[in-house]
């Protein structure tokens, strides 16, 4: 008798990078950013309020929107189910472009997305993100902000195992493009420490870090260059920082 029960999911912590699966071809949707987005994000750069918000609508939807649900799709189609990782990949996973700033009308520049665990939101989650923004795209991994819980954990982790820490993070930084950053407090109080170059030892800025991230950036020439093959390169981000997420997470990693 056939078994047609649905396959397990993953919880996405518990699955090394060596198990992953990629195909060989992608099947992808996304056509790749166009030049008219980061235009339109130049101008929300320069004005960002709601009222040039209102101006761009249009753009936000045909340049931003719904590319971007296309590069998402193709995620999902192309690693997400390949793997059964057990990811939300629907709801709530784009931020907003507008700010919650108490009515003051401000408006952000740049737009991102992250698929999180069902149990938890996307902003408590250990965040893989995707950025994309006047400058052009970045993929990263971020820990803090809400969740509060995981930096902490993150931080025993860390503070545990120094050396297998910066072993990862320094497999990342020995590569062009890759930024590890602590940040404390936000908007004008934010206060950052930037290394772009291999770490001797952990920055003093991580205890009191109220969050960590490690992030990759592809310019604005190259994002436009790339076109959908974005996506490909996206995986290859991914896969890089996933041992640094199972850091964070997994049970099996200390």
């Amino acid at each position: 008798m056939l078994d047609d029960r649905e396959p397990t999911a993953v919880a996405p912590p518990t699955l090394p990078v060596d198990e992953m699966h990629r195909p060989d071809a992608l099947d992808c949707s996304f056509e790749g950013w166009s030049s008219a987005v980061f235009e339109m994000l130049d101008r929300l750069r320069a004005e960002p309020h709601i009222d040039q918000y209102k101006k761009e609508k249009p753009g936000v939807t045909n340049h931003l929107r719904d590319p971007f649900r296309r590069y998402r799709d193709d995620l999902v189609v192309n690693w997400v189910l390949p793997n059964r990782l057990e990811f939300e990949t629907e709801t709530h996973v784009f931020s907003r472009l507008l700010k919650n700033d108490f009515g003051a009308g401000g408006c952000h520049d740049h737009l991102w997305m992250s698929f999180y665990r069902p149990h938890t939101r996307r902003l408590e989650d250990v965040q893989i993100t995707h950025r994309v923004s006047p400058d052009g795209f970045a993929v990263g991994l971020y820990v803090g902000a809400y969740a509060t819980d995981l930096l902490k954990q993150a931080k025993e982790r860390i503070f545990a195992a120094p050396a297998t820490y910066l072993d990862h993070v320094n497999r990342l930084l020995d590569d062009e493009n890759w930024r590890f950053y602590t940040h404390r407090g936000s908007g004008d109080r934010e206060t950052q420490v930037v290394v772009e170059n291999p770490l001797d030892d952990l920055p003093d800025s991580v205890e009191r870090a109220e969050g960590i991230y490690v992030r990759h950036y592809i310019s604005r020439d190259e994002t436009l260059a790339l076109g959908p093959e974005l996506v490909d390169r996206a995986l290859d981000l991914v896969f890089a920082l996933w041992p640094l997420y199972r850091f964070y997470l997994a049970e099996d990693v200390l």
